[in-house]
């Protein structure tokens, strides 16, 4: 994970991209996981609405009721590659779908791991919208940020944009509900497993 910027903790960073490789999987086990591999989660930092300095000198109960309060933000990339698009040599909406879904997943589990809180879930809506084709060959930056975690309730918005110019393709809102007892269990295990390393308890 050395090569991940962001300020997330390294033990969270790596933390993250397994949760995330858990959920893309492998093409004989999941959808569209060939282009899941081609993902790369690049990026994972957490927002405190006054910076870290916020958090000094507080106590530990203190300290977790404002860490609530962040924000958390992950980037991934991709090329587009030809299996990705539709016969006119663009984005296909199903793939953009499935783009968002993985990426705006990782914001929130994010957030999960930085505040001790479930972030994983089933998607329970999502709102796209297309501003732009997006063509073969195009290098993909999709940014993703927290906009409401609360209980079982979570939200994410992922922008996908031209890594050279910017430009954005699409956007959209992606909603989460708890899950089930699968990934209950997936986060049982990553919780011993940051246990025993100890560092599952680092600060920002």
């Amino acid at each position: 994970m050395a090569h991940m910027q962001g300020n997330l903790p390294l033990k969270l960073k790596e933390e993250n991209e397994r949760f995330f490789r858990h959920f893309v999987g492998t093409p004989q086990t999941s959808f569209g996981a060939s282009i899941g591999n081609a993902l790369q989660l690049v990026q994972c930092d957490i927002f405190l609405p006054r910076g870290e300095a916020i958090l000094e000198g507080k106590s530990a109960e203190e300290v977790q009721k404002l860490k609530k309060s962040a924000e958390s933000q992950t980037i991934c990339e991709i090329d587009v590659t030809k299996d990705m698009c539709n016969i006119y040599g663009t984005l296909h909406g199903g793939c953009a779908a499935y783009l968002i879904d993985l990426c705006s997943s990782t914001a929130i589990v994010c957030y999960g791991l930085y505040t001790g809180t479930d972030g994983t879930g089933v998607s329970t809506s999502m709102n796209i919208q297309w501003h732009r084709p997006i063509t073969t060959g195009k290098k993909l930056r999709i940014v993703s940020n927290t906009v409401f975690v609360e209980g079982i309730i979570r939200s994410s918005r992922s922008e996908l944009r031209d890594q050279q110019t910017n430009k954005l393709y699409v956007s959209a809102v992606h909603s989460t509900l708890a899950g089930g007892s699968r990934t209950a269990q997936l986060r049982s295990s990553s919780k011993e497993k940051m246990g025993k390393g100890g560092e599952g308890k680092a600060k920002l």
